[in-house]
């Protein structure tokens, strides 16, 4: 059998990328060189696709150069609701390919290289909580995709920051349209009182920093719209952990990085 297995990977690596994907196991490939290896995302890619960025200290847009302070000018003007944020990466170069997979096909081993990005940015930041919570999904939204990728990712992250993480905290009472379409004005007033605390997260949060987990911030509202629920029900602060955060017009951090 071991000989016959070789036979086919020797076969493989000569084959068209395409047929090659095809052919070759999925968990077995890197999903960003290809490289076949063990893991979701070879330990190689995971570094050269990572670059030192400054941040926005509230909501970990990328600040430019010339911007000398630790908040950018749009939360100057207006205050989130969560406290501070921290992401691990722009959404930019193989991430959005990434999490689209995470989030839609199934691609659930790439929850565990993700979160494990985002936790060393939060250990750097020597950021604390004492919960942590997914923005949860829709009825709906569970049952067309079985899972929830902001519960993989707080559960990889509870392991490896030793904090406890829990699914039952917030709900989403109402569904809605996806938001990638909208604009930052119309997805604050879909999201806006989507959310509502569960009985279980009454009896949890009140006075506790609480850190909410999600795949990619884009506009901030959903994040702002959980951050709200829970500080209304009475946590005493919030933050926002994501994976990625969708750069300014005209930015590309990570792609620059690898010119």
């Amino acid at each position: 059998m071991l000989s016959a297995w070789l036979a086919r990977a020797s076969f493989s690596r000569h084959l068209p990328a395409a047929v090659r994907t095809i052919a070759t196991p999925r968990g077995g490939q890197c999903h960003i060189c290809r490289r076949w290896q063990s893991h979701a995302i070879c330990s190689t890619c995971l570094t050269v696709w990572q670059c030192a960025i400054r941040r926005c200290q509230r909501c970990a847009i990328t600040l430019p150069a010339a911007h000398h302070d630790d908040v950018c000018s749009s939360c100057e003007d207006v205050t989130p609701e969560f406290d501070r944020a921290i992401a691990a990466v722009d959404y930019d170069g193989p991430w959005p390919e990434l999490l689209t997979r995470l989030k839609f096909n199934g691609a659930t081993a790439l929850a565990r290289p993700l979160a494990t990005m985002l936790a060393e940015r939060i250990h750097e930041r020597r950021a604390q909580a004492d919960l942590i919570v997914p923005v949860p999904l829709s009825r709906q939204r569970m049952t067309e995709r079985g899972y929830n990728q902001s519960w993989l990712l707080a559960k990889h992250i509870e392991r490896q920051l030793a904090v406890a993480a829990r699914f039952d905290v917030l709900t989403r009472r109402q569904h809605t349209q996806r938001l990638m379409s909208l604009s930052a004005q119309e997805r604050a007033l879909q999201i806006r009182d989507a959310f509502e605390i569960t009985s279980a997260g009454q009896a949890l949060i009140g006075g506790r920093h609480v850190a909410i987990v999600d795949d990619v911030m884009t506009t901030g509202a959903t994040l702002d719209a959980c951050a709200r629920t829970l500080l209304e029900a009475g946590a005493r602060s919030v933050s926002a952990w994501v994976v990625a955060r969708t750069p300014q017009p005209g930015r590309h951090a990570n792609q620059s990085a690898q010119a």
